[in-house]
């Protein structure tokens, strides 16, 4: 169960019932010494006997050709306590080059969702959003949670669409609905369920978000234009170097579109690795990132928090397809279209960035997974405040 605590009418702090919080591994604290990296990341080697396990992992993912299972891989970025320990490129990248994110735009959208309640922009979670929906229509009561955690219950399809025909989300941002994606939202998606109960895999929840965000920056004097409220307020803190697109009408298309490079991208895991703090200063209100790695109370569904996907604890994963069942339990991701993936694993003081190109069709998606996990397990378990030497 989720409570807000009101500090002077704003909520300050989201936090998690005691029930919940047992099950969540801590998330370390930036060890003792260590700069930042926002200007830039220090390097470091694998520690110990994990060397031997994770190389062969990487040569396995940089061999990797597009038709491959598992796709290519264009960029590879791990951070193990605070420094980069592998880093690897495909011939025509490199360490500045940005590339796409598709859905871990979604991660970043749920990200200033929180630097807005940080700022005091939003201070209920649980109030309507902010939507183009009109007076009266029962879409226009669902609330900033029941988006970022994308049980809206809107009649909406995209994982495990049939046909372009069906899919929304190709419908959405190619099709008919490319030139203003909140027309489409408005006329395609009517209400199906009662928001809160059922969890709906939704590009277009998080493109809502991200139009709604854009009225709280507009209310903000001091960044009137969004994409200088994102540069102000968020990449410039962390040192993310990142580009946002909009489609034709204006709107910040939250769901799909951010572009950063692989270190960047990097950086961005590192602020949820670190709760949210950075360089000492919360940029993430305290409880945001435990929010955004446990899945709702309600939904029978485990495998999504609020923007990043879940492990499930040693549970059957709800949906099955997901599979989502192999070690460490802890992990929580942004993933995207065609295998970008952002893999944050708190016990091991870990981020793993992969960017590439592969097929979403067949086992692609549960071999990257595993192969995520597999990094993740070769590192040793680090306690609280302990500091590995390579």
């Amino acid at each position: 169960m989720w409570r807000k605590i009101f500090i002077s009418g704003l909520a300050a702090i989201v936090t998690v019932g005691a029930a919940a919080a047992q099950s969540l591994v801590p998330l370390p604290p930036q060890p003792e010494g260590l700069a930042w990296p926002t200007q830039g990341w220090e390097t470091g080697e694998i520690p110990g006997e994990a060397a031997a396990l994770v190389q062969p992992l990487i040569d396995q993912a940089m061999a990797g050709k597009p038709e491959d299972k598992m796709g290519e891989t264009r960029a590879l970025v791990i951070v193990h306590q605070g420094k980069i320990v592998v880093e690897a490129y495909a011939d025509g990248f490199g360490p500045d080059t940005k590339q796409v994110s598709w859905s871990m735009a979604k991660s970043v959208t749920s990200a200033l969702a929180g630097r807005a309640v940080e700022l005091g922009l939003i201070t209920d979670l649980d109030a309507p959003m902010p939507t183009p929906f009109d007076e009266g229509d029962p879409r226009a009561e669902i609330s900033w949670r029941q988006w970022l955690t994308m049980t809206d219950g809107l009649d909406y399809t995209e994982i495990g669409a049939t046909s372009m025909a069906e899919n929304d989300v190709i419908q959405m941002m190619y099709g008919s609905g490319r030139m203003d994606v909140l027309e489409y939202i408005k006329d395609e998606l009517p209400p199906l369920h009662e928001p809160g109960t059922v969890w709906n895999y939704s590009t277009a929840a998080f493109h809502l978000i991200g139009h709604a965000l854009q009225g709280l920056a507009a209310s903000d004097s001091s960044s009137p234009a969004f994409s200088d409220w994102f540069r102000r307020q968020f990449s410039d803190q962390i040192g993310m170097n990142a580009v946002i697109e909009f489609d034709p009408a204006g709107t910040y298309l939250g769901g799909s579109l951010v572009w950063a490079s692989a270190r960047d991208f990097a950086k961005f895991g590192y602020l949820y690795l670190r709760d949210g703090v950075w360089e000492g200063e919360r940029l993430l209100p305290e409880g945001w990132v435990d929010f955004s790695r446990s899945h709702p109370e309600a939904p029978k569904e485990n495998v999504y928090g609020a923007g990043f996907w879940l492990t499930t604890d040693g549970a059957a994963p709800v949906p099955d397809y997901q599979r989502r069942d192999a070690p460490p339990w802890d992990s929580f991701a942004a993933e995207g279209h065609e295998g970008q993936t952002i893999f944050i694993v708190p016990s091991r003081d870990l981020v793993i960035v992969r960017l590439g190109l592969m097929s979403n069709e067949g086992e692609n998606w549960p071999l990257l997974f595993r192969w995520n996990q597999a990094i993740a397990s070769a590192f040793p378990v680090v306690e609280p405040g302990e500091i590995l030497i390579p």
